[in-house]
């Protein structure tokens, strides 16, 4: 039963899922109205996944309540998109808290990266997620795995007793241990494994990943999309051109800083108001930025002649 249940939850969350910032106005407060336009964004390209409140998304600069705002606001403008919240926090308490409200609002899955900052034997991290899947009441967790980030390393025993914890469904697996991919994909052909590193979508989906979660996804989702497509499709040197050209903007935002860079390239575009970040993340200044006003100059031009496309053959 639970192997069925892992597969029907793995219909919907295999896909690729964006990675949402979460827009500020000048003051570093939320911006609902420019969430709700990154969302309806975010979807133009073709992404029919949505990542609320992880890395990418600030969550751990914002309060509890902020962090449910942004889910209830999610929630209201994601139409059919699957929903995954990231409920991941320092206190068990906390994430307990923002996993019920994930329930509450119909969220396909909850997802945590492990407890960070202090030093915790396995069996208590162990225990931070039977936690979660208590408060989550039924809503699937899928595990973060992000050893450079969060200080915690798993190994493939230590996954492997997450995974099958009863209501676990999958792992967004942000490493770039590609054997370790394989390997999960193999000893767990019926769980959802995401891929977190998007400059490695391309070897996350030949190594068995089932779909990705990922911060560039919100400006070259609808290239991702492509990429993914190419690969099925039997055209792996078409699919590693894409990969390619998606990795020469990644190295672009790398320098300048990634969320910075990717808040920057979205006000560029007119998609958020303002490229802020909730301090100490760095907000960039227009001065230091000609490459990625290349860039998003670039994107721009290209998804209004799509856009302009779509308008013709309809």
């Amino acid at each position: 039963m639970e192997e069925a249940r892992d597969r029907a939850a793995g219909g919907r969350l295999s896909r690729l899922h964006a990675a949402l910032m979460t827009p500020c106005d000048a003051e570093e407060n939320i911006s609902h109205p420019c969430l709700r336009r990154l969302v309806a964004h975010v979807r133009g390209l073709g992404i029919d996944g949505l990542y609320v409140g992880g890395s990418t998304g600030e969550g751990l600069l914002h309060s509890v309540a902020e962090r449910i705002a942004t889910f209830e606001t999610v929630a209201d403008a994601a139409g059919d998109a699957a929903r995954i919240g990231h409920v991941g926090a320092i206190s068990t308490r906390d994430a307990s808290a923002l996993a019920r409200a994930c329930a509450a609002l119909g969220y396909d899955a909850v997802s945590a990266i492990p407890p960070i900052y202090f030093p915790h034997r396995k069996d208590a991290i162990l225990g931070y997620y039977q936690d979660i899947l208590s408060a989550a009441a039924g809503t699937p967790l899928i595990v973060y795995n992000i050893p450079a980030m969060s200080g915690v390393s798993f190994s493939l025993d230590d996954l492997g007793r997450l995974l099958e914890l009863p209501g676990v469904a999958g792992i967004k697996q942000t490493s770039a241990d590609m054997y370790q991919m394989e390997q999960l994909a193999r000893a767990f052909p019926h769980k959802v494994l995401l891929n977190g590193y998007d400059e490695m979508l391309l070897a996350g989906l030949a190594m068995g990943a089932g779909g990705g979660v990922g911060s560039t996804y919100n400006i070259l989702g609808d290239a991702y999309l492509e990429m993914a497509g190419m690969l099925a499709g039997g055209r792996p040197d078409a699919a590693r051109a894409i990969q390619s050209r998606c990795n020469a903007v990644i190295d672009e935002l790398v320098r300048a800083g990634v969320f910075p860079g990717l808040k920057y390239i979205l006000h560029r575009m007119g998609v958020i108001a303002t490229p802020v970040c909730r301090r100490p993340l760095a907000t960039l200044a227009p001065a230091t930025c000609a490459a990625l006003d290349r860039i998003a100059d670039r994107l721009a031009a290209a998804q209004s002649a799509a856009g302009d496309g779509k308008e013709t053959r309809g």
